[in-house]
């Protein structure tokens, strides 16, 4: 049997070493980067280099805002704050904030990835400056957009739908496990129809006939534990039930310093 050379043992020897402090190195790299970041970033305006929507802070980072800058974060423990420039120092300034954000971070990475596209960010500045241009977001965080399918999020009481074209007179029929509704219009002009009882509290599907479209929506109802929720209670909520243009709009409105409705 051929006998391994000292010189060959010890080169494998130092390369698994290598190895191995490489790997440790990664890990512990993913490790303490996934511990440190207890921010997203959920809007920027004005001139805030490096605070792209969708990046990620550990909650002991320094920011700089240049004057008429503005950003929105929110935290690991759900609460949405705004920092406006001339602004230079902690990303968290509130004195009384605890050590170490408590919750999960699940939230954070769904936000994040939600806010990495050009869409999201469209959709969010868009809904901050809500009146500057010739056609209108949604108005409210609960308006039920028939413009497609997919997830909404809607409260107790009425329901607002809501489209962006509304350049003429549109018939509209709902239908669900709990009944029909005919005779409904959106008057040429209008972008918002109000209709009383268009859901019962179990229906969580909804077909909208809209001229010769059928929009198929999925329902989700807030809970009344979410009655008097904070902005940060509610974003989470819509984002578990994939409520992704609401919970864009949302963060909208909270960028813009204006009252959920």
């Amino acid at each position: 049997m051929q006998m391994k050379r000292p010189c060959d043992l010890r080169r494998r020897f130092v390369a698994r070493t290598a190895i191995r402090a490489a790997l440790a190195f990664a890990a512990l790299s993913l490790v303490l980067g996934t511990a440190r970041a207890d921010f997203v970033v959920l809007a920027a305006s004005g001139t805030s280099d490096g605070l792209e929507t969708g990046t990620r802070l550990a909650d002991d980072a320094r920011i700089a805002l240049q004057k008429g800058a503005k950003v929105t974060l929110m935290s690991r423990d759900g609460r949405m704050l705004t920092l406006e420039g001339s602004y230079s120092g902690l990303v968290d300034p509130q004195s009384d904030a605890p050590a170490g954000a408590k919750g999960s971070r699940g939230p954070l990475e769904k936000l994040s990835r939600l806010l990495q596209g050009a869409d999201a960010r469209s959709t969010v500045l868009g809904a901050a400056r809500a009146g500057a241009g010739t056609v209108p977001p949604p108005p409210g965080i609960w308006h039920v957009s028939v413009d497609s399918s997919g997830p909404r999020c809607v409260r107790p009481g009425s329901l607002q739908f809501w489209r962006r074209d509304a350049a003429r007179h549109s018939p509209v029929t709902l239908r669900s496990a709990s009944g029909r509704r005919d005779g409904l219009t959106f008057e040429k002009g209008t972008h918002v129809l109000t209709v009383e009882d268009a859901l019962a509290d179990d229906d969580d599907r909804l077909l909208v006939s809209l001229d010769d479209n059928l929009r198929d929506l999925a329902i989700a109802h807030r809970p009344d534990a979410l009655a008097d929720a904070s902005p940060g209670e509610l974003l989470v909520w819509m984002l578990d039930n994939d409520c992704k243009r609401q919970a864009l709009t949302l963060i909208g409105h909270v960028h813009a310093g204006r009252a959920l409705r």
